[in-house]
């Protein structure tokens, strides 16, 4: 026995395959997962003990499904303990393979596929781990078919094993994600041209940017479940981190108690060859991956044995024809649809899609708001990648709504045919259309600098410049919309600074608390103040600043903004002292001398319209507790309950204690505001 001369770290044998097995015994002690090496490092399996209990598991998990010989509930968790103990020996023999997979195709013969004759897992959480259903053999072949998804799939499999993947695949595909019909030519091919650049853009990174990150590049081609796909790209691509992404779906939910489809279903494969043999028994889109700094400009990549799926391109080389897109894009068979521009990219199920005409007003809708954002934002309109990137999928990736690219926040089923081809998601309808979360998220996937406490409330300016700026939506209805439960004519800006005029907080000359602010109108309320009364453009110069800033000096800027250098440097990018609308709006200064000295060095000098501004809030103060009442009824949309949240328990609190002596008090402080 020598020492492996590629991985000195590990045991080695020179010895003749055909009477060496002898010693194979001595070498497996010495291995972490009972791999040994012959002949100068190639790996010849798992150790026979290792592998025995591991086919033993699968076999008797086989006779007990075909009833054959039934286990009972203490055997059936035993032998999911083998299984699951041995997870990493999936994929690793040819028997191992064969027999994991001849237990799923027992199962889905006998019992049918998971989630279509079986309905989802719900995992309970117990002392802070989600525990899957106990002795249940439906959990049991979940978890053999993840383990087949997670270790069986690679590129050397493919090459070593591609008589029993080729045709292979799990019967759950036709729920998720959706059935596809296998190439009626398995010898088309299909090009497509790609970006296969992504280059580092002004500003720092954001969500999903910057090293370690890809940008995802459709090819409108899709791997049908059970088929082998080969990938051509140019050998300029070769060896220099580009990967072939199979299934658009690449967000983990092992850590979500509702288990609606297998934790992993996106499988990956490295570019190490001008041809790339792609495989994943559910199907699903075929994407390059760009690395981060690549620069391969466009190339064309070719596609063989795929079926087609809808795809429009907006983009700036390759775009997709009206015509094109009605009578042929949108009616291929595939489950998924990919629409991408240079600015934002989509992936939504085809049911969603096909009834849709006029996906080029749909993306430079999705274009326009791009361009707003990252105009508010500081950050260039043509990013290393498209801004925001959409993905359908069963569940959210969180427990709430999340930031991410892709992001995870709108639900679908790619089965579920209920809206005549065309559906009322903002995906397809357009960013007008845009629930709260969809910009909300997106601010957070900015990492921009905020005032103390406003973590969950400033990242909802960005809707409301979308709506405003971009479409041209009245400034109220646009302000109203950027949070869900304020969808009525009352909630306008005026009403809001009524609401936080009328709190105990406001009535005590005390700052607005991150409780008041976050997800709330009245917590970016002095920003779209300074929209309205300066423009969007001094926001935009504002957040500018910082990332001029980085770009000098290499650094992100810290996530909280110290109030009083952020009061001055909005000031500066208004051109006029933003104190008294600030503080009015429960941002006080904090050394009031020192940057009140601070502002004359500037040349700011007080603005008029900033003082009708608050003139005309004061006016707006009930006058009695009448009006109070009627106030308060028209903003909550019922009395106000002492167990609300933050301001509605302070307008219980004044259901009966609000006067007269109450609004003077008030209006006294705006005035010396």
């Amino acid at each position: 026995m020598t020492l492996n001369p590629i991985q000195p770290n590990q045991n080695a044998a020179t010895m003749n395959r055909t009477n060496g097995w002898s010693c194979l015994a001595c070498l497996l002690a010495a291995t972490t997962l009972g791999l040994a090496w012959v002949n100068a490092g190639e790996p010849v399996g798992p150790s026979p003990e290792a592998e025995g209990q591991l086919l033993s598991a699968l076999g008797s998990f086989k006779a007990h499904i075909e009833g054959k010989h039934t286990l009972d509930a203490n055997q059936l968790e035993a032998h999911k303990a083998i299984i699951d103990k041995h997870r990493d020996l999936f994929g690793k023999t040819r028997a191992v393979i064969q027999a994991a997979f001849d237990l799923v195709r027992t199962y889905e013969t006998v019992n049918g596929p998971l989630w279509v004759a079986h309905p989802g897992f719900r995992r309970v959480r117990r002392d802070g781990k989600l525990v899957p259903p106990a002795n249940d053999i439906h959990w049991t072949i979940f978890q053999v078919m993840q383990h087949i998804m997670d270790r069986v799939y690679t590129a050397e499999n493919l090459t070593r094993y591609a008589d029993l993947l080729n045709g292979f695949r799990f019967q759950c595909a036709s729920n998720f994600p959706g059935p596809c019909p296998q190439p009626a030519d398995p010898d088309q091919t299909y090009t497509v041209p790609i970006y296969a650049s992504y280059p580092d853009t002004w500003g720092w990174p954001t969500q999903g940017d910057g090293p370690g990150t890809f940008a995802r590049k459709p090819t409108g081609t899709y791997l049908a479940p059970g088929s082998i796909a080969t990938v051509t790209v140019p050998a300029s691509l070769v060896g220099k981190g580009y990967k072939v992404r199979v299934g658009a779906h690449s967000w983990d939910f092992e850590n979500r108690p509702n288990v609606l489809r297998l934790y992993r279903v996106s499988l990956v494969y490295d570019i190490n060859s001008t041809e790339t043999k792609v495989a994943n028994p559910l199907g699903g889109g075929i994407y390059i991956e760009v690395p981060w700094l690549a620069a391969g400009g466009v190339v064309n990549v070719q596609i063989r044995n795929a079926v087609r799926a809808p795809f429009f391109s907006a983009k700036s080389f390759y775009r997709t024809s009206l015509d094109e897109w009605r009578n042929k894009e949108r009616k291929h068979p595939a489950p998924w649809a990919d629409f991408e521009s240079d600015k934002y990219m989509c992936t939504v199920p085809r049911v969603w899609i096909y009834n849709l005409d006029d996906p080029v007003t749909l993306m430079n809708k999705w274009d326009l708001a791009m361009d707003t954002i990252n105009d508010l934002m500081g950050f260039p309109r043509l990013r290393g990648k498209q801004t925001m990137y959409d993905v359908v999928d069963l569940q959210l990736r969180g427990s709430a709504f999340f930031p991410g690219w892709p992001t995870g926040n709108h639900r679908g089923s790619p089965i579920r045919d209920d809206c005549y081809g065309y559906a009322s998601s903002c995906l397809v309808r357009g960013p007008e259309h845009a629930p709260d979360f969809e910009f909300h998220e997106q601010g957070h996937a900015y990492f921009f600098p905020k005032f103390k406490g406003e973590t969950e409330s400033t990242v909802n300016l960005l809707h409301v410049a979308v709506l405003h700026k971009g479409f041209g939506y009245d400034l109220d209805e646009a302000f109203r919309r950027s949070r869900s439960g304020y969808n009525r004519p009352f909630c306008t800006l005026d009403n809001t600074a009524v609401e936080w005029m009328t709190s105990l907080n406001f009535v005590n000359k005390q700052p607005m608390t991150a409780a008041e602010k976050a997800y709330q109108l009245k917590g970016h309320a002095k920003f779209v103040d300074i929209a309205r009364l300066f423009g969007w453009d001094k926001l935009g110069q504002f957040w500018y600043s910082f990332t001029s800033e980085y770009e000098k000096t290499g650094k992100v800027p810290a996530r909280e903004i110290p109030t009083d250098a952020g009061l001055l440097r909005l000031s500066k990018a208004v051109g006029v002292d933003i104190r008294p609308l600030f503080h009015f709006w429960g941002l006080p200064p904090q050394d009031a001398p020192a940057l009140a000295a601070a502002m004359a060095n500037a040349q700011l000098k007080p603005s008029a319209k900033i003082c009708d501004t608050l003139m005309h809030y004061k006016a707006l103060v009930p006058r009695d507790n009448q009006a109070f009442r009627d106030f308060a009824r028209k903003w909550w949309g019922r009395q106000p309950s002492p167990q609300g949240h933050t301001t509605e328990r302070d307008h219980a609190h004044y259901w009966d204690q609000y006067t007269d002596k109450t609004a003077t008090l008030i209006q006294n402080t705006v005035q010396e505001i």
